[in-house]
């Protein structure tokens, strides 16, 4: 009798875990900006013990070279131009594939008269000396255009919903700060894909934004079968982003959400199924090296050599 009254209450507890969704951990310890980067890594959400999301980048950049044992990641994921410095610079890294190809976009504010980006048109852009600002300056800076650098993407947002007397033509801004500013000032309108202006300027290749960069000394196989299940992944959310969001987001906070991703579920779904303006994907690296060495060559970068690549087992 005992033992049909523990099996009676049981059942509920063996069917409640059979229903459950089952749990995704990674392999590796990973650290990620937040954005569009981590928009790969959205399975693995709860996984805390292996998956870091840093609001800053220059957070995750410190991995590279921290002497600490306990903050050692085996996989960062960070602007490729900076990754590529610090491997430079002696880091113990490889790079290995790029994720995001470019969330950049021109507004404009309704204040230019001809419609046109030409010469004396004041412009709001942002990281003067990071990747916004070199690539902004790469794609329009034979213009003569009037700039102003801010500091970063939310110091523009910030000038634009507080300055009552914005003096500015034109903003540069990423995703999805962009929806965030077109949702709330109906005179601005979207003016330039910085994406296209760059294939333009460069001859076709595409601006490599945010890449892997595994450890040297990672087991290689382990290393493989990570970059094939994030690639997997990525192919995945880019075929259906809201059945891919619902599946596994459906067990994470709103604020949980919106704080690793920058935007909510809905706006996320929505960029991605509108022409993926967060510009997420995935090259194995080596594979695209000339599009790597094009995008750090407009940054002002010497282009790289074959060894600091991790070589991929198909």
């Amino acid at each position: 009798m005992q033992n049909k009254k523990l099996l009676l209450t049981l059942l509920p507890l063996l069917a409640l875990t059979a229903c459950s969704k089952p749990a995704y951990k990674l392999e590796l310890s990973v650290a990620t900006p937040s954005g569009s980067p981590a928009t790969a890594f959205l399975k693995y959400f709860a996984d805390t013990d292996h998956l870091e999301v840093n609001s800053s980048a220059d957070n995750v950049l410190g991995y590279f070279t921290s002497a600490n044992t306990n903050e050692k990641k085996d996989v960062i994921v960070a602007p490729t131009n900076g990754g590529i410095a610090k491997i430079k610079a002696g880091a113990e890294f490889q790079i290995a594939a790029t994720l995001t190809f470019g969330n950049f976009f021109l507004l404009s504010t309704g204040l230019d008269e001809d419609q046109t980006l030409n010469e004396g048109d004041k412009v709001i852009a942002f990281q003067q000396n990071g990747v916004a600002g070199k690539l902004f300056n790469y794609v329009y800076g034979d213009k003569s255009l009037d700039v102003t650098y801010l500091d970063n993407a939310a110091a523009v947002k910030n000038e634009i919903l507080t300055n009552q007397n914005l003096d500015a033509d034109y903003v540069l801004l990423a995703q999805p700060v962009v929806a965030a500013i077109l949702s709330q000032k109906s005179n601005f309108k979207m003016f330039a894909n910085v994406q296209e202006d760059y294939k333009v300027k460069s001859g076709g290749k595409e601006i490599t934004q945010a890449s892997i960069f595994i450890r040297k000394g990672t087991d290689a196989k382990v290393a493989d079968k990570f970059l094939k299940a994030i690639k997997s992944d990525v192919e995945e959310v880019l075929k259906d982003p809201k059945k891919f969001i619902d599946t596994y987001a459906a067990n994470i906070e709103d604020e949980i959400f919106s704080a690793k991703m920058t935007g909510t579920k809905q706006l996320i779904t929505n960029l991605l199924t509108n022409g993926n303006q967060i510009g997420l994907g995935f090259k194995y690296a080596l594979e695209n090296k000339e599009a790597i060495d094009a995008f750090i060559g407009s940054l002002g970068m010497p282009a790289t050599n074959e060894e600091i690549y991790f070589s991929v087992n198909k």
